[in-house]
C-alpha cells in the first residue's frame, strides 16, 4: 500500500489526466448512446437533405391547395362543405385514382348530406382523424393515444374508402422530420392516412403488415420501411414545397368544373387528374398547417402525404443507424484521433485530424445519398475535436514540463559556464579594460578570459564555439580550462594555440570547434603580441594614427584539423584603444537583413575614441541594439575594450 501511495504521489498528474480523459470519453459515449445532443444532430440531417441531389418524384401525386386565392374567392375558412362535394365530383369524373383530404370533418354542418353522397358516389375518398397525443406517455414501444382530438363524423367515415390519422410529432427543435406510421389506441393500430393510401394502392392490406416496433414495418418483398427507436419513420423529403410534385388551386378546380358544366372554357383541364392521387389540404399563409422542415421554415403539412406516397412508390426509405452502430463508429474515431495525436507532430496531427473529420463528413453524405442511411455526424465531429484538444493539451503540458526541466538545466549550465569566466577584470597600471557578454540564449558559446602574469603583462582571450546550447557551453568550459593550462608566462600566443588545438583535437567532441583570438599586452614596453585561431581580427584604434585590424597569416579554428599558428606583434601608446569581439557583433542583422559589419564598429569607436572605456562599452551596445533589437538577437555578443 505504501508503495502504491508513493507511486500515486509521483505520478499523480498522470492519473489526474487519465481520469479527466476517461470521464470525458465516457461522457461523449453516453451522449451518443442516449442522444443527449440530438438538438445539434438534427441540423446535420437538414444539411444533408439540402445538399443531396434531387431524388425521383412520382407523377402520380397531385396536390390541390387551399391557398390564399381560394380563401379570398370563397370568402371564408372553413370552406362550405358543398364546395368539397363539388370538388369530389369533379375529381371523380376526371378519373382520379384516390381523393385524400388532409382536412377533418368533426362537426356537423348543413351540407353534410351532400358531402356524404359525394363521398359515397366517388368510392375512393380518404378522410382523416386526429388523436390527442399531447399528453401521451410512451406505452410499450409504439406511439399511443388515450383518445381522439378530432374524429370525422360517422356520416362520412361510413362511405369513405379508408380513414387514418394525420398526427405528426415535431422534433425537439420544432421541425417536422418524422411521422408515426401508426398509432395505438385501445389496443388497435391506426395507420397514418397517406400510408394507408399507399398500402391500398400497392395492394397491401394494412392488417397483414408485419410491424416490429422500433425496427420496421414490412410486407414480404413489397415493403420494408425502417422505424426509429420511437417507432416513427424519417420522412424522405424530396425538396421545397414549390419545387415538388404538381400543384393546383382548389378554387381553380371548382371553377373549371362549373365552367365545363355550363359550356364555358375551363381555367384548368381536369383530365390532368386522371389516375392521380389527389391530396387536398391547406397552404394559405397564417394557417395552422404550416410547419418548419429541413428545407423551409413554413411547409404545408399536406406535402408530407405526398412524400410518404413517393417513398412507397420508389421504395426510397430513410433509416437512422442504431445506437450500437453509431457508438462503434464513435469508439473507432476516438481511438484513431488519439493515435494520430500521439504518433504525429502537432502540425501533422492537426492536418490528419482535419482530414479525418472531412472524410467522415463526406462518408456520412455518401451513405445518406446512396443507401438512405442517417449516420450521426455531430457526435463524431465533436468527439474527435474534444479528443484532439485534450490530447494536444496533455502533450503541450508534457512539453511544458520538459521545457521547464530543460530551462532549469540551462540555468545550471549557465552557472557552470559563468564559473569558467573571469570573476573580475584584473586592474593593470596605465590600462582601462571592460568586458561585456550578451548571450542570445540561456547558455552561449562565446568565451573570454583576462588575467595577468607575474611580470605584470595582461593576457586577454576571446572566442566563439560553434553551436548553441548545453553541448556548446560544455565545450566552452573545456576550452577555457585547457587554455588556462597552456597560457603560461613563458609560452608565446601561437604556441599556446597550437597546444590547445592538439588538446581539443584529441579530447574534444566531434563536430565542435572554437575560434579564438589571444593577445598579451605589455604596458611597460608598450607592445602587444598575439595569435589568432580562425577568429575575427583585433581592432586597433590609435589615438592619432589610422585604425587597423590586426590579424595573422596562419591560424585555423581550434579542434578542427591540425595546423600551424603564426604570431603577430604591434606597438601602442597612451590613448590607443583595442576591441576584441565575436561575430555576434559584426553579423547582427537589421530588419532588411543587412549586417552590422566590422567597418561600422570601427567607425563607431573612432568617433568616440576620446570617451572613457565604460562609456565606449555602453555606446557599442546601444548602437548594436538599435541596429538589431534584443527581440531579433540571433547570436551571442561578446566584446572586450581596452584603452
Amino acid at each position: 500500500m505504501e508503495r502504491l501511495l508513493k507511486r500515486i504521489q509521483r505520478h499523480g498528474y498522470r492519473y489526474a489526466w487519465l481520469g479527466i480523459f476517461s470521464l470525458t470519453i465516457l461522457f461523449l459515449l453516453s451522449g451518443s448512446y442516449f442522444r443527449w445532443f440530438d438538438l445539434y444532430e438534427f441540423p446535420t440531417l437538414d444539411f444533408r437533405f439540402r445538399l443531396r441531389p434531387a431524388i425521383a418524384r412520382t407523377d402520380q401525386v397531385a396536390l390541390i391547395e387551399i391557398g390564399d386565392d381560394t380563401i379570398r374567392q370563397l370568402g371564408q375558412y372553413p370552406i362550405d362543405r358543398s364546395n368539397h362535394a363539388v370538388l369530389i365530383k369533379a375529381l371523380a369524373e376526371a378519373g382520379a385514382k384516390a381523393i385524400v383530404f388532409d382536412i377533418f370533418f368533426s362537426d356537423p354542418s348543413p351540407a353534410d348530406e351532400e358531402l356524404a353522397e359525394a363521398i359515397r358516389s366517388a368510392g375512393n375518398v380518404y378522410i382523416p382523424h386526429v388523436f390527442d397525443i399531447s399528453s401521451q406517455k410512451k406505452q410499450g414501444k409504439s406511439v399511443s393515444a388515450a383518445r381522439y382530438a378530432a374524429q370525422s363524423l360517422p356520416t362520412f367515415t361510413e362511405y369513405a374508402r379508408g380513414t387514418g390519422h394525420i398526427n405528426i410529432i415535431p422534433d425537439p427543435d420544432g421541425k417536422y422530420r418524422r411521422v408515426p406510421l401508426y398509432i395505438e389506441h385501445d389496443g388497435v393500430r391506426y395507420p397514418y392516412l397517406s400510408f394507408l393510401v399507399g398500402c391500398q394502392l400497392l395492394g397491401i392490406p394494412f392488417e397483414k403488415l408485419t410491424i416490429r416496433p422500433e425496427e420496421s414495418i414490412s410486407y414480404g418483398k413489397d415493403l420494408l420501411w425502417p422505424l426509429d427507436e420511437h417507432s416513427m419513420a424519417v420522412i424522405n423529403f424530396s425538396g421545397k414545397w414549390t419545387e415538388s410534385y404538381a400543384h393546383y388551386s382548389y378554387v381553380d378546380v371548382l371553377r373549371s368544373y362549373i365552367a365545363a358544366i355550363s359550356g364555358q372554357p375551363p381555367v384548368l383541364d381536369l383530365t390532368v387528374f386522371k389516375d392521380k392521387i389527389c391530396i387536398i389540404g391547406l397552404s394559405a399563409e397564417g394557417t395552422a398547417d404550416l410547419h418548419p422542415n429541413p428545407f423551409e421554415s413554413l411547409y404545408p403539412s399536406v406535402g408530407i402525404h405526398a412524400e410518404i406516397i413517393n417513398s412507397m412508390v420508389h421504395k426510397a426509405f430513410l433509416a437512422r443507424l442504431s445506437r450500437a452502430w453509431n457508438l462503434g463508429i464513435l469508439v473507432f474515431l476516438i481511438a484513431l484521433a488519439s493515435w494520430i495525436v500521439w504518433r504525429s507532430r502537432p502540425l501533422k496531427a492537426f492536418l490528419l485530424v482535419t482530414a479525418v473529420i472531412v472524410a467522415g463528413t463526406l462518408l456520412s453524405f455518401l451513405v445518406f445519398i446512396g443507401w438512405g442511411m442517417w449516420a450521426d455526424l455531430f457526435y463524431p465531429v465533436m468527439a474527435v475535436l474534444v479528443v484532439y484538444t485534450l490530447n494536444s493539451i496533455w502533450q503541450a503540458a508534457l512539453e511544458l514540463k520538459k521545457r521547464l526541466i530543460l530551462e532549469n538545466e540551462l540555468k545550471i549550465a549557465r552557472q557552470i559556464q559563468l564559473s569558467f569566466l573571469p570573476k573580475a577584470i584584473p586592474q593593470v597600471e596605465r590600462l582601462e579594460i571592460t568586458a561585456r557578454m550578451l548571450t542570445a540564449h540561456e547558455v552561449g558559446g562565446d568565451l573570454y578570459d583576462c588575467f595577468t602574469f607575474d611580470d605584470g603583462r595582461l593576457a586577454v582571450m576571446v572566442g566563439d564555439v560553434t553551436g548553441k546550447g548545453i553541448p556548446a557551453s560544455l565545450f566552452m568550459a573545456m576550452a577555457v580550462g585547457a587554455f588556462r593550462f597552456f597560457a603560461v608566462a613563458g609560452t608565446t600566443p601561437e604556441r599556446t594555440l597550437r597546444q590547445l588545438n592538439e588538446k581539443l583535437m584529441r579530447d574534444g567532441p566531434p563536430g565542435l570547434f572554437v575560434t579564438l583570438f589571444y593577445a598579451v599586452f605589455d604596458t611597460r614596453k608598450g607592445t602587444l603580441v598575439y595569435a589568432n585561431g580562425g577568429h575575427l581580427p583585433l581592432l586597433h584604434v590609435p589615438k592619432e594614427r589610422p585604425s587597423q585590424f590586426l590579424d595573422v597569416e596562419e591560424g585555423m579554428p581550434l579542434g578542427m584539423i591540425e595546423g600551424e599558428y603564426s604570431g603577430g606583434k604591434a606597438a601602442f601608446s597612451t590613448g590607443d584603444i583595442f576591441v576584441l569581439y565575436t561575430d555576434g557583433i559584426t553579423e547582427a542583422r537589421n530588419a532588411k537583413e543587412e549586417m552590422y559589419g566590422k567597418e561600422r564598429l570601427k567607425a563607431l569607436v573612432e568617433q568616440n575614441r576620446q570617451r572613457p572605456v565604460a562609456d565606449l562599452v555602453r555606446i557599442i551596445e546601444e548602437d548594436v541594439r538599435r541596429f538589431e533589437p534584443l527581440a531579433r538577437q540571433h547570436d551571442d555578443m561578446t566584446y572586450i575594450v581596452l584603452k
